[in-house]
């Protein structure tokens, strides 16, 4: 098992950003012919692990045992730093969506021994990143084979078209989303994940599988099942996971071996484990 922490400047965001990443070996204790193991290993599973809005690259790494889980299932994971950008080309700020989409993928992917094929890359996060998952996901569904959306923040975009939310997080979502005199305007754009969805659908896309992951007491959790209720219209299943739990890291502890266990379930259904 390898952790490390990676500082580099990619030039769609124009500042420099950190990376938390693990990868697992293969190897243990009880393994002697390790230069055997090494030699033959082939490129690795990986999933992107995104944040929410208070947090950073590093929290799932020191909240949670996802370390642990990566060993165990012997996947890599990626967990990048957003800010509190909501994975968007912002209207006042850096473009994320454009260094999420194109830049920290290629620069991962040519620096690490980590697989490029779709039924390897898998894509999960929580609360904003929950969101992000999701929108990256249906952007780019030829890249990620599996999205879970943990506490999502699904509703945001429609939730800010409307006037709705808490006036300090409202402001915030002007430098990131714009539209300042008409929010409605962020609708039916590369923000919105109904209106994604819904042309994905609408092109025949094959799309990821999907999982939702939500507290009982986690204030997204009707968000969540509205947007679950609009996708099953329209064909999409939703596997659809719920516990007692509130928006934080008591739940997501809950949540992130079924992360693990999800992606896992369907790759040994696919003759991939």
């Amino acid at each position: 098992m390898a952790v490390m922490t990676l500082r580099f400047n990619p030039k769609t965001i124009g500042l420099a950003t950190q990376v938390r990443i693990i990868i697992p070996t293969g190897v243990h204790p009880q393994d002697a012919d390790f230069e055997k193991i090494y030699s033959g290993k082939e490129k690795l599973p990986v999933l992107w692990l995104l944040h929410g809005g208070s947090d950073n690259y590093a929290d799932w790494h020191d909240c949670t045992p996802v370390q642990v889980l990566a060993d165990k299932y012997n996947y890599a994971v990626v967990m990048p730093d957003a800010q509190m950008s909501s994975y968007a080309n912002m209207a006042h700020g850096p473009n994320w969506r454009d260094y999420f989409q194109t830049e920290l993928p290629e620069y991962i992917y040519s620096h690490f021994p980590f697989s490029r094929r779709r039924e390897d890359n898998f894509i999960s996060g929580m609360s904003m990143g929950g969101a992000g998952a999701l929108k990256l996901s249906l952007l780019d569904p030829d890249r990620y084979s599996t999205c879970v959306a943990i506490s999502s923040g699904v509703e945001v975009v429609r939730n800010y078209a409307r006037g709705v939310g808490r006036a300090t997080i409202h402001t915030s979502f002007h430098n990131i989303y714009g539209h300042e005199d008409d929010p409605t305007g962020v609708l039916g754009t590369e923000e919105d994940i109904y209106w994604l969805l819904e042309q994905n659908v609408k092109n025949g896309t094959d799309l990821p599988r999907f999982a939702f992951c939500v507290g009982l007491e986690d204030f997204t959790r009707a968000g969540n099942i509205e947007f679950r209720d609009f996708a099953e219209s329209l064909g999409v299943h939703i596997d659809w996971y719920e516990e007692h739990g509130m928006h934080d890291w008591d739940s997501w502890n809950i949540y992130i071996p079924k992360v693990f266990e999800f992606i896992s379930r369907y790759r040994k259904e696919d003759g991939l484990e």
